[in-house]
């Protein structure tokens, strides 16, 4: 099969085109995808092209007029995205362009579009060497798959099975013209050294490492899919609802599951769960340190443990015997006290909320307290509060816990003060002393999310 008809197979196996939509080629103007975009502009597919302008060279410039005068001569549309690629904190330069690059690159994306990207079977090797160094997992190992979600789009590689011999020479074949990146020669660079120096030597002894290599990582691909439906079988069986929900809770409880359910698993099969429930709930692959820090202070954690683990923007809690998966919406900040009189709605602008004094017969606080100068604070501890339908007072705390509101949200609910006594906790109790009485007229405190 000609290399034409063979990469005309398999790019519409991973993604046959919807009506109107287009084949989106990231064209950097090099060899590799220079032959992608040239195959689909000769098999007369529908196609435009985005080329990422880093301004990491100083040669940019250039390879964007080259990029224009080779889409001009096949006849394809071609955008170019301009990019901050500098090193970001915690990156590396190549992850800081990368990440910059697809951003960019999703951005450009219209509906029903698919991108396709010029990865070869030798960048597929190389992948799954640097993963190896790198100790990683199956998920690591599987290197890069021929085709994945990106965003609402679907990102495709079809010249995976291609070697970069056969896509050089088919370039040659067909007079194209490319540029070089004088950084892929820097070996200061992993990835430049793996290919300039490392898969050299191996080929010399094993001529056909490369492919070897992404057969390995084809065959992690699969062990992944297995690993994956097992971790969705396990899922399944310890997922739980969460307990307690209000319009003042600061957290958004992403996913709960079972803490009991997780110890029966050893730590191994706990592990490929969690790396699941991650992806799934979240889009995040954690690292292994994440995950044994998750088994040491929250699973295996005593029962009373406030343990929580931070990581991208999320945290991991454990409370009632259950690991909860949160991200934080609203902080009430180091608010003291607020001063309200009830006849106007008041703004917690910390909670992102509205709270309005609401007439209503037979419940509520007595009406005298509307015109009345009320102080709004927060939990501080130490606080005692009876409220209405309870024979006796209690400490806050203690009435909280009873409620099942986790110990990360007791602090969100507004205390109303009259005369340095607590009258209610807005979402939650009125106090009993100040409750009208069921044939009596009063007032509720609205909450309202802004």
């Amino acid at each position: 099969m000609s290399f034409l008809k063979r990469f005309q197979s398999v790019l519409e196996s991973l993604c046959p085109l919807s009506t109107n939509s287009k084949y989106v080629v990231a064209y950097s103007g090099g060899v590799d995808s220079h032959v992608l975009l040239y195959c689909c502009a000769k098999l007369e597919m529908p196609v435009r092209a985005v080329h990422v302008h880093h301004g990491l060279q100083s040669v940019a410039d250039e390879w964007v007029s080259h990029c224009q005068n080779i889409c001009q001569q096949l006849d394809v549309h071609l955008d170019v995205a301009f990019v901050d690629a500098e090193q970001k904190n915690g990156q590396s330069p190549e992850e800081s362009a990368r990440n910059a690059r697809y951003d960019a690159l999703r951005i450009s994306l219209q509906d029903g579009d698919c991108l396709i990207t010029a990865q070869h079977q030798n960048d597929q090797a190389e992948t799954l060497l640097l993963q190896l160094f790198r100790t990683a997992s199956t998920a690591g190992l599987s290197a890069m798959p021929e085709k994945k979600q990106l965003g609402n789009h679907l990102h495709v590689r079809p010249l995976l099975s291609f070697s970069r011999q056969e896509i050089e020479d088919f370039a040659k074949e067909n007079g194209l013209q490319w540029i070089e990146d004088p950084s892929n020669q820097d070996v200061r660079f992993d990835r430049n050294y793996v290919r300039e120096d490392i898969i050299p030597r191996l080929k010399n002894r094993w001529p056909e490492i490369c492919k070897q290599l992404s057969t390995v990582a084809e065959l992690q691909s699969n062990n992944m899919r297995v690993l994956e439906d097992m971790a969705a079988i396990d899922l399944a069986n310890v997922v739980k609802a969460s307990v307690f929900k209000s319009k003042l809770c600061a957290y958004e409880v992403v996913s709960v599951i079972s803490i009991p359910a997780l110890k029966q698993l050893s730590s191994e099969r706990l592990f490929n769960l969690l790396r699941y429930w991650m992806l799934k709930e979240i889009k995040i692959s954690p690292t292994r340190n994440l995950l044994q820090e998750i088994e040491k202070t929250i699973i295996n954690a005593q029962q009373d443990a406030n343990s929580v683990i931070a990581y991208s923007g999320f945290e991991y809690r454990k409370y009632q015997n259950r690991l909860y998966l949160l991200k934080k919406k609203v902080d009430p900040g180091d608010i003291n006290e607020i001063d309200w009189k009830p006849v106007s709605p008041l703004i917690l602008p910390g909670l992102k909320i509205q709270l309005t004094a609401v007439n209503r017969s037979g419940v509520g606080l007595k009406l005298e307290l509307l015109n009345q100068s009320l102080k709004i604070c927060f939990r501080k501890g130490g606080e005692y509060f009876h409220p209405v339908q309870r024979k006796h007072s209690q400490s806050l705390k203690k009435l909280l816990q009873e409620e099942g509101v986790p110990p990360w949200e007791r602090g969100t609910f507004p205390l109303l003060f009259f005369n340095d006594e607590l009258i209610a906790v807005i979402g939650l109790w009125i106090s009993k002393q100040y409750a009208v009485d069921d044939n009596e007229d009063g007032w509720v405190i609205d909450v309202e999310v802004l």
